[in-house]
């Protein structure tokens, strides 16, 4: 997303990321990956649960990234782990 925002826009794709980290966190995040998108913090990742993207080590949870694509009417279009090219992702729209 980062290097393709315009086809994103383009695509009328509207791009989120989310993850447990903090506000201040977030905010330090994108600006030093410089980030055309905003974050949302997703306290106690009932997100991230919600879209099977946390793993459990011992007692550590963490993210995993995952791409979700959700069309407008609510219907998952596009699931993927890592990092999916745009090309991947914008497939999945009509």
């Amino acid at each position: 997303m980062r290097d393709n925002p315009a086809r994103y826009e383009q695509s009328n794709v509207v791009v989120f990321g989310v993850n447990g980290g903090s506000a201040r966190t977030h905010r330090s995040f994108a600006e030093r990956q410089h980030l055309p998108l905003p974050l949302l913090v997703d306290r106690g990742l009932v997100v991230a649960r919600r879209y099977g993207a946390v793993l459990r080590l011992g007692l550590v949870k963490l993210v995993k990234r995952t791409v979700v694509g959700i069309e407008s009417d609510g219907r998952i279009v596009f699931y993927q782990r890592g990092t999916p090219s745009t090309d991947e992702i914008l497939a999945a729209f009509p």
